[in-house]
């Protein structure tokens, strides 16, 4: 009797050392997978832990090259230079009031770009532009951006109501804006206009359209300029004719 349990202990010693063994051997297998799977991916420059490379590409409106050629049309105009101009504000819809470059795709359709970001909130980078390209046309310098302190001395008044800014799948870049001009003591209207714009696109990139739409806003800027020019020979007509 006491030699079959020395037998069976035996036999379950003998099974222990060779489970033991075999989880030995398992864990080394495993262990050897595990450091031939990641000297792999070092090896080979993949890691399911490095970053995904950021291909986003930030966009801003620029003004129109300065020069004389800008103000060939305003060339019978009066001295504007100490014309004293409140710009804004400038109002965008909805659609536009966001980072990414909205792209046209039907009447009733738009795309967001994936790619291409406005570098700062749009409208202020619309209303930045305008007033660079108002200041080489008109020559002054005393443009104030919206809003400015009640005390500020303006002669006049520009506000801007932007319909449409986008660039489009038939490669156009569209403009189209409500403007018009006052009198900052009366709030009297001197200029209203519909403005519609389009500059032809190379490509849809973000660089591309950005310098398209650039081009619209410096049309607009030629179109303010010269109602303020405008606006100021009728005022020093009334002066003089005192």
């Amino acid at each position: 009797m006491r030699r079959a349990d020395d037998s069976a202990q035996a036999a379950r010693l003998t099974g222990c050392a060779v489970m033991r063994m075999f989880a030995t051997l398992l864990r080394a297998f495993l262990e050897a997978r595990v450091l031939a799977l990641g000297a792999a991916l070092v090896f080979s420059g993949c890691s399911v832990l490095s970053p995904k490379q950021d291909r986003t590409r930030f966009i801003l409106l620029t003004p129109a090259t300065a020069g004389a050629s800008n103000r060939t049309h305003l060339a019978a105009s009066p001295n504007l230079t100490t014309v004293a101009i409140g710009l804004g504000p400038v109002q965008l819809p909805g659609y536009l009031d966001r980072p990414e470059l909205v792209i046209r795709t039907s009447p009733n359709g738009f795309e967001l770009s994936e790619m291409s970001r406005w570098a700062e909130p749009l409208a202020d980078n619309f209303r930045h532009v305008l007033a660079n390209d108002l200041t080489n046309l008109l020559g002054t310098t005393n443009i104030v951006q919206y809003p400015w302190y009640p005390e500020t001395r303006l002669d006049y008044i520009v506000h801007i109501e932007i319909q449409r800014f986008e660039a489009d799948t038939s490669h156009n870049a569209q403009l189209v804006a409500h403007w018009d001009l006052r009198t900052p003591q009366s709030n009297q209207v001197l200029a209203s206009r519909e403005a519609q714009f389009s500059s032809p696109l190379t490509s849809l990139m973000g660089d591309a359209a950005a310098a398209a739409l650039s081009q619209d806003v410096a049309a607009l800027a030629r179109q303010i300029a010269s109602a303020i020019a405008q606006a100021e020979q009728r005022r020093i007509a009334i002066i003089e004719g005192q």
